[in-house]
């Protein structure tokens, strides 16, 4: 398959061409945090491993310097000149080429600005009836509608992995990469926001069942998870969850499946990873600790998301369509009373992929290592309002 001219600049190439205008700064590698081997934090939701690239470009800055800017490999920016040769799913940018694709696969799903009224989105508008108000709606139609190629569906954004693997270059896998663009003024809890995903692969010729994989928060609370004692989702394994296949139950924030995302981390120095920091009362960090901004506007990614199962799918082949269902802000379904922190209240929310060589998680043996390092995230747990 050819590629359009626009997007030619990225496609099968690794991630580490993102990392800086300036050329200088090491490789994009979740697994080599530190310059020296190790592994980037992470938390697990459902299938999805979410990293916090501010967390990252932190630790990263601790070990070499250089500061956590552009010259950090963990330094995301995605502004839509940075973004436009990748692979963009959602966007509130307009124009070519930011919110058009490859051939095979759909454009860019428009998403809202809170700010014109809406504060949900939802690329499955089926699951809600019919579209609310807002500018663009919660529930924008597909990008070209469906039935352009063979596997394009309605309510999602779909492609045909032929499509995405010759983005992506031989052996390579994706990347998820979500931006978060809250309110940074008023309450803290006006930084985050409730997202949730699923990504399907299937198979026209019958042959394969659908496999799906969901970014879930499981019914948990609408918070961070527990510090004391260690959450298992810290570092977690992704092989442990199986979806239902079923979207996502909104319940309120002692029980939902929307992963809190945004918001700020309070740490102390740490080795081989920062302590992370119990908020004060306000939401703000105290005095003496560090505070990492997830928060990071529509210019910069705030999250990278890996799916170990997808990947190891989409390596082995037997798939020809991939289908993404994004979520974000406060679901219609919300019990009353358990939006805050939930809405999309700014500027526009961004998903996009992007490729990258060789990106898996460590063996369990090395997971038992880490564990023994993350235990100082145990230290403390924070009461006031959670992080993701």
């Amino acid at each position: 398959m050819k590629l359009k001219s626009t997007k030619n600049f990225f496609a099968g190439i690794a991630l580490a061409s993102m990392a800086a205008v300036s050329g200088t700064a090491a490789a994009f590698d979740l697994n080599n945090c530190n310059g020296t081997g190790l592994a980037c934090p992470w938390v697990t939701y459902g299938d999805g491993n979410s990293y916090s690239l501010a967390l990252n470009a932190y630790i990263y800055d601790a070990a070499q310097g250089g500061g956590t800017g552009p010259s950090n490999p963990f330094f995301v920016q995605s502004s839509p000149g940075q973004i436009s040769s990748l692979i963009v799913n959602a966007t509130g940018s307009s124009g070519n080429p930011i919110v058009t694709n490859f051939p095979n696969m759909d454009n860019a799903y428009p998403t809202p600005s809170g700010v014109n009224g809406t504060t949900f989105f939802s690329m499955n508008k089926t699951a809600y009836g019919q579209p609310l108000t807002g500018n663009p709606p919660a529930y924008p139609a597909d990008p070209g509608g469906a039935g352009q190629f063979t596997g394009d569906l309605a309510n999602s954004w779909d492609t045909k992995v032929s499509a995405l693997q010759a983005f992506l270059g031989a052996g390579n896998t994706p990347i998820f990469f979500f931006n978060n663009n809250q309110t940074s003024s008023g309450a803290t809890t006006n930084q985050d926001i409730a997202v949730w995903a699923q990504i399907t692969l299937t198979d026209s010729t019958g042959a394969n069942a659908a496999k799906i994989f969901d970014f879930t928060n499981t019914l948990n609370p609408f918070a961070e998870p527990s510090l004391v004692p260690l959450d298992p989702r810290f570092m977690g394994n992704p092989g442990a969850y199986s979806s239902t296949g079923s979207g996502p139950v909104a319940g309120d924030n002692t029980s939902t499946d929307y992963v809190f995302s945004g918001g700020r981390l309070c740490i102390l120095p740490g080795t081989p990873y920062p302590v992370l920091m119990e908020n004060l009362a306000d939401g703000s960090c105290p005095a003496g600790t560090i505070t990492i901004n997830n928060n990071l506007g529509a210019n910069q990614a705030a999250y990278a998301v890996v799916f170990p199962e997808l990947n190891a799918f989409l390596l082995a082949g037997g798939y020809d369509s991939m289908h993404v269902d994004l979520r974000f802000g406060c679901d219609p379904n919300t019990a009353a009373g358990s939006c805050i922190g939930r809405d999309a209240n700014n500027g526009y929310e961004q998903l996009f992929i992007a490729s990258a060589a060789g990106v898996t998680v460590p063996e369990p043996a090395t997971l038992a290592l880490l564990g023994l390092g993350l235990m100082g995230l145990a230290l403390s747990r924070r009461k006031a309002r959670p992080v993701a």
